[in-house]
């Protein structure tokens, strides 16, 4: 019996051992596209298990399983394709390439595909951003995502531009959206260093599902920008591309009086130089001098730009490296931008694909020579006033010439430097002095993961954000302001100011996470800590008083010690040199967890929680708490909506939280206002005290933003038209306010957590694929978004809100952020040509006054946006362009108000508009009469005269190309080449009275440097 039953055991071993060798098995094929190349590095993962491998270089892979088990083949920029295994050893895969369904995208510390995402994010990819001129990459984003509105009020190349997503979200903290590269969270105010054709996508991350994850940086969105690397199995690759243009002024779209006209009109009214001068005379200074200001402040300026990379593959590791050199002439005479540029990306896997690390290093140099005078009221200093402003009938040659440096002005005559001389003092500086920022910007990130079982992985990166800049200012001692920067009676003139920061900002994140799937049921959950220190480091020189011998030296630095004797018999030390330093540091951490579940690829959910601890805010408060959860409905997917149009119909909802503890909206700002803190004075009773700078307050803790959002997203048609729609509202709550308290304390105001703020808007883009066949292909796309903005509590408001005084907007509740405070402005009174106003009681008054002020429903910050272009092929040629659009916009006009002024009559110069101002009775104008009692800053801070709408329409880039075919390049050793010409800001179309309507969302348009129009030529090859 135990013999038999011992033979019964063998057998049935037998059998399982069988069985078992039956099922185990390995099987092989080859990957290639849908034209029949082999696709090298293709991952292949056994579903629902951490095992896989990839494609070698001829696409073969290999991979153990066992009958039953589902395999996925995934590839980017193709459709993912999967097998179960069956009877057979070889399965051949063909990839299609990929929808834009299926595409990945970047998201919150993940990545995934637009058909599974239950977010509102919108990528860029590098198609749409490499090969503009434009020194910053955030330029080159604007009116591509809807509800990203961005503006730049400086042309400067490499100028930081103004970055709102989804509507201002508070009074005096931070309102720009949290940048990321590369894993590595970096300033957000500082892309000049960095090359934007190094960049592979960006992410723009809008609703509470993507931005609430990261917590006290998430409040106003979150933009992740990916940059290129290698790939695996692919052979070395050289990309070289290289770019030249020219950069011109944009056209002014104010009138200026010529010489003729400016004379005749001073002359009729008793003012300036006109005025004592004949008919005659007039004409004949006419006739000889007419000069057009801004064609000598400005020129026709170059860019060159020259980039190479190369990149290359083996079965484990990649590597790509990249060199750039960029440099472009700004449109004013003394500005420019040098840049030099160096990143590599090394990734590298283990052979049985568990452990797989990154490192990445982006280092930059950049120099940059500009005017600081920007945007300044002082002519002296501000360029760009003296364009607008310099009187026509002054020359700016000298007798032989050339453009003068002196203007005739004799040194050390400070009573000659007169207001009508300014633009020679301006060209002076320009030729002599010296205003140049050199910096070295580093951003580096080093990550590893390993799958340590079936499902589990751990994950580390660790990323530094660093910027040096050092500044050196020099004001020449032989330049026209040189001998009074010291004494206006010491021997040596001239200022240098040397002045250097460090900012280094360190970030480190550990992840935990485990993945399953179980049947149609997959779970993805993740636990992180993240620790963020950040320091800064500054210090300043300023020297008055340089030896002309040695300026740009130390030599020319004047000792200090010395002193002088002044004629009266005063005795000085005018050469003692000041110092200035800072030290600043600030830190987070947090921990935080997501939960990611899919069923069938019908329906998601998504959570997240985090933990944020700031250094900001005392203990009991520096804790913060955000959360969010989302779900999406992937309609397409129900058997109900079989044999449709719809590729992708999907619905998705999202609510959450997020904070903001950048209390003064500085990265570095607004650290010590939990402290008591003091300063000493000289203003205490005209003698030195020991007084309070800040009183502390300890109550200060998170602003907190809650969002929700619903959107939908479509494609029909095989992805011939496409795009989404979003609903959504944001409330700010514990607004950072400045709140009254009583002058016993020292001071009348304390920084505080009161208010509230609220953002409501649509969002809409459409993509349309109007043709295509084997030579044609033309598509569309829009995008618009509408955004209303309405503070809803304020800290110390009365019953008209809380007033500026000397400016024209206010915060009121029911009004939005930025909002016009002025008297109405209602022309000119025909009887006596005095302006009119509406007084508070609706009644016309030629009185202005602050009383009769209220809101006009106007603000500085954009209710409509968007943009839209098209794109053209044919064969090997093609035609794209973008346009981008601002709508019910304002700003004060400071810039005509001056031009309009009745009091610069006699030393600058004026609009041809002045020449139809009102002279006598029965005169209808819009220009009151010249000599009346108001000036153009008076109108411009109290009344609605200079509030301008600054809607406008520009063609942002447009751009010919041609590639050139593989038979072409058959027997070169190319694989690709491509010529090009472009053209950036050609067109603008808007009612502004400027040179340029994109002024950096601010109050008052004050001689800023214009946006230039960019030509370029470019060329791309591969080999």
């Amino acid at each position: 019996m135990r013999t038999k039953f011992s033979g019964i055991l063998t057998l049935l071993l037998a059998f399982v051992v069988q069985v078992t060798f039956a099922q185990e098995k390995t099987v092989s094929g080859t990957v290639t596209d849908d034209e029949g190349l082999p696709l090298p590095g293709v991952n292949v993962i056994i579903e629902g298990s951490s095992s896989g491998t990839q494609s070698d270089f001829d696409g073969n892979y290999s991979i153990s399983t066992e009958v039953g088990q589902k395999i996925t083949f995934s590839y980017v920029g193709f459709e993912p394709q999967s097998i179960t295994v069956g009877s057979s050893n070889t399965y051949n895969i063909t990839f299609k390439q990929a929808s834009e369904l299926d595409e990945v995208i970047v998201t919150a510390y993940k990545t995934t595909t637009k058909r599974k995402s239950s977010a509102a994010v919108t990528t860029i990819s590098a198609e749409s951003l490499e090969d503009r001129p434009n020194a910053s990459l955030v330029q080159s984003i604007q009116g591509q995502v809807a509800g990203l509105n961005i503006s730049t009020s400086s042309g400067q190349p490499g100028a930081n531009s103004v970055v709102i997503l989804r509507g201002v979200g508070s009074i005096n903290g931070n309102v720009e959206p949290l940048f990321i590269l590369d894993g590595v969270p970096v300033d957000e105010d500082n892309f000049r260093s960095i090359n934007p054709n190094d960049i592979a996508s960006v992410s723009v991350l809008k609703d509470a599902s993507a931005t609430s994850i990261y917590g006290n940086r998430g409040a106003n969105g979150v933009i992740i920008i990916t940059t290129k690397s290698g790939k695996f199995n692919d052979k070395m690759t050289i990309r070289y591309s290289a770019q030249y243009g020219v950069s011109e002024l944009q056209d002014l779209n104010i009138d200026l009086m010529n010489s003729r006209e400016k004379l005749y009109f001073q002359k009729s009214l008793g003012q300036g130089t006109g005025a004592g001068l004949s008919d005659a005379e007039i004409d004949a200074l006419a006739s000889s001098t007419n000069t057009y200001w801004q064609d000598v402040f400005f020129r026709t300026g170059t860019t060159n730009s020259q980039n190479l990379s190369i990149s290359s593959g083996s079965e484990n590791t990649t590597n790509l490296t990249s060199l750039g050199y960029f440099k472009q002439e700004g449109t004013y005479i003394a500005s420019d931008l040098q840049r030099f540029s160096f990143r590599n990306k090394f990734t590298g896997k283990s052979s049985d694909n568990k452990f797989h690390y990154t490192a990445n290093i982006n280092a930059n140099f950049s120099q940059s020579n500009f005017d600081d005078g920007e945007g300044s009221r002082s002519i002296y200093f501000n360029p760009y006033m003296a364009a607008l402003q310099s009187l026509p009938f002054l020359s700016p040659y000298d007798s032989d010439g050339n453009t003068t440096t002196t203007g005739g002005i004799a040194y050390g005559d400070i009573t000659g430097i007169t207001a009508d001389l300014a633009p020679y003092v301006l060209l002076n500086s320009a030729a002599l002095n010296t205003n140049r920022d050199e910096e070295i910007k580093v951003i580096g990130s080093l990550s590893a993961d390993y799958s340590f079982a079936k499902g589990w992985m751990v994950k580390n990166t660790f990323g530094v954000d660093y910027t040096s800049v050092s500044n050196n200012e020099i004001l020449h001692p032989n330049s026209i302001l040189g001998p009074f920067q010291a004494n206006a009676s010491a021997d040596f003139g001239g200022l240098e100011r040397n002045s250097i920061y460090r900012d280094a900002r360190f970030t480190n994140t550990f992840n935990v996470g485990y993945n399953t799937t179980i049947d149609k049921h997959s779970i993805g959950v993740n636990a992180y800590t993240e620790y963020i220190k950040s320091h800064y480091w500054s210090i300043g020189y300023e020297q008055r008083g340089l030896d002309p011998k040695s300026v740009g030296t130390g030599a020319a630095f004047v000792d200090g010690n010395i002193s002088e004797v002044l004629d009266d018999g005063t005795e000085i030390t005018p050469y003692v040199p000041t110092l200035s330093k800072t030290n600043l540091e600030t830190g987070l951490f947090s921990y935080f967890a997501t939960v990611t579940y899919d069923y069938d690829d019908k329906y998601g959910f998504d959570a997240s929680i985090r933990r944020d601890a700031s250094s900001r805010f005392i203990d009991e408060n520096k804790w913060g708490t955000f959360y969010s959860v989302s779900g999406r409905w992937n309609i397409d997917q129900e058997s109900f909506m079989e044999n449709t149009a719809f590729n992708l119909l999907k619905l998705r909802a999202s609510y959450g939280t997020a904070g903001n503890d950048r209390i003064l909206g500085g990265y570095y700002s607004g650290l010590n206002l939990t402290q008591n803190l003091y300063t000493f004075t000289d203003s205490y009773n005209s003698s030195s005290a020991y007084v309070p700078s800040v009183i502390a307050n300890t109550t200060l803790q998170w602003e907190t933003t809650a969002q929700f959002n619903v959107g939908i997203d479509y494609a029909l048609w095989n992805n011939k038209l496409s795009g989404n729609l979003d609903v959504y509202e944001k409330k700010t709550t514990d607004l950072f306010q400045s709140s009254p308290i009583s002058l016993i304390n020292g001071t009348g105001d304390i920084d505080s957590n009161i208010g509230s703020m609220r953002n409501r808007g649509v969002e809409a883009f459409v993509k349309y694929n109007i043709f295509q066949n084997e030579d044609w292909s033309f598509s569309v796309s829009a995008n618009a978004s509408y955004n209303k903005n309405e503070i809803l509590e304020l800290a110390g408001a009365d019953e008209n809100g809380v007033i500026f005084e000397g400016g024209a907007t206010a915060l009121g509740e029911g009004e939005a952020f930025g909002s016009f405070y002025t008297v109405e402005y209602a022309g000119v009174n025909p009887a006596n040509g005095n302006p009119l106003f509406v007084d508070a009681n609706g009644d016309l008054t030629e009185t202005l006054q602050d009383a009769d002020r209220k809101f006009s429903d106007k603000s500085i910050y954009p209710v409509w946006s968007g943009g839209f272009g098209a794109q053209v092929s044919y064969k090997s040629f093609y035609l794209s362009n973008q346009w981008v659009w601002f709508a019910d916009i304002y700003r004060n006009n400071l810039d005509l108000a001056d031009l309009e002024s009745n009091s610069n009559i006699t030393d600058r110069n004026s609009a041809a508009s002045l020449l139809n101002a009102w002279t006598q009775p029965g005169d209808i104008t819009s220009i009151p009469r010249m000599n009346g009692q108001y000036s153009g800053v008076d109108y411009l801070n109290t009344s609605d005269r200079y509030v301008e709408d600054v809607s406008y329409l520009r063609l942002r880039n447009i751009q010919l190309g041609y590639t050139f075919t593989p038979e072409i390049l058959k027997n070169t050793p190319f694989s690709n080449v491509n010529i090009y010409v472009q053209g950036e800001n050609l067109l603008t179309f808007s009612k502004w009275q400027g040179w340029d309507p994109d002024g950096g969302f601010a109050q008052t348009a004050s001689s800023a440097y214009p946006t230039p129009k960019i030509y370029t030529f470019g060329l791309n090859v591969k080999f």
